[in-house]
This record gives structure tokens, sequence and C-alpha cells, in this order.
């Protein structure tokens, strides 16, 4: 179980983070969003024993995340982007290796006009013109070729209106570090 003191300095954290509401004010503290991928494991590990000292300094929960974190893309309009823009223009989806949405950023629906659940499970080949899915279908095989690197491409989209919106996307691939499988392709 998690420690709701921990929960309650997450949802702090998560209240401070300031992505998307433009940058903050003078003297404030800057976040960025961090993407965490790993396990709780039980801490201390089996078989080690721990002196009456150190079991007495644990406080509270005998578990750990071991994760590894990488800073997440964003997408946010800068300052002067804001002024002269009232509409997102891009957002962020992940998907498997096939294609398939797994996590649509919110800001889709001001793009596209999608609600996010509306594309999650579908594949992204489905909503792309047909004369440029063999396309998106190449570049979604190299992009997992090149292993990290950002690969870019652009193609029409049927927006939810039903009107082609050419789209430019940058993709990379989430390996997992230890086993180095791709556990995710991100596209902005």
């Amino acid at each position: 179980p998690v420690e709701p003191m921990s929960m309650n300095r997450l949802n702090f954290l998560r209240s401070r983070n300031r992505n998307g509401l433009g940058p903050p004010k003078d003297g404030e503290p800057q976040y960025v969003v961090v993407h965490c991928t790993g396990y709780i494991k039980s801490w201390p590990p089996t078989g080690v024993n721990l002196t009456d000292e150190e079991a007495d300094n644990i406080q509270g929960s005998r578990y750990c995340l071991v994760a590894i974190g990488r800073l997440q893309v964003t997408s946010c309009p800068s300052d002067t982007d804001m002024n002269s823009i009232s509409v997102p223009v891009e957002f962020i989806s992940r998907h498997n290796c096939q294609g398939l949405f797994t996590f649509v950023d919110h800001r889709c629906m001001a793009t596209v006009g999608y609600q996010p659940q509306e594309l999650l499970g579908k594949n992204i080949l489905e909503l792309a013109h047909p004369e440029d899915q063999e396309l998106l279908r190449d570049s979604f095989q190299q992009v997992v070729k090149l292993k990290g690197q950002v690969l870019s491409v652009m193609f029409r989209f049927l927006s939810k209106t039903r009107d082609w919106l050419w789209i430019r996307t940058s993709s990379f691939t989430f390996q997992n570090p230890f086993s180095e499988e791709i556990e995710y392709i991100i596209c902005t």
C-alpha cells in the first residue's frame, strides 16, 4: 500500500505542475512531467537482515519503487503562440507497435475533434487517408528500427467532422532500458 503522506505529496506536486498553463511567475518554481516505468519491490529484499536500529529507522512502507524516469515530451504553446493562437494545434498520442492508440492527450478534442476515449484502441491507419496508409505503416516500421530516434512524416487524418486534415507527426519509440524491447511509440 502507498503511504498517505506520499500520496499527498504527489497530489501537491501534480497541482504545482504548470504544464499547459503558461510560464511560471517570477520566483515560482518550474516543474516538468517525468514519465516513469517500473514496478514495486519489497524492501528490504528477502534474505537481507537488518539490525534492530535499521529496522526502527524504516518508517511506514516495506516497499519501494524501482523505476526509470524519462522527461515527458510536451507540446505546449509558448507565450507568443498563446497570443496568436486560441486553439491547440498539436497533441500527444501513444501507440503500440501495430499503431493502436494506447494514450491520447485531451488536446486532440480541439485539434481533430475526437474525445480521447473515442481514439483509444483504434488503429491510426483507420483514420489515415487511403493514399497515405502505406506511408504511415512504413513510418511505424521505420521508427521501430530507429530505436529512439525521431522520425517525422506528413499524412491526412480524418477528423470527427469527416474532413481530411494534413498532420505532421514526429514519432519515436520508448524502449525498456533493461530488455531494450520497445514498449510504445510516442507521436506529437
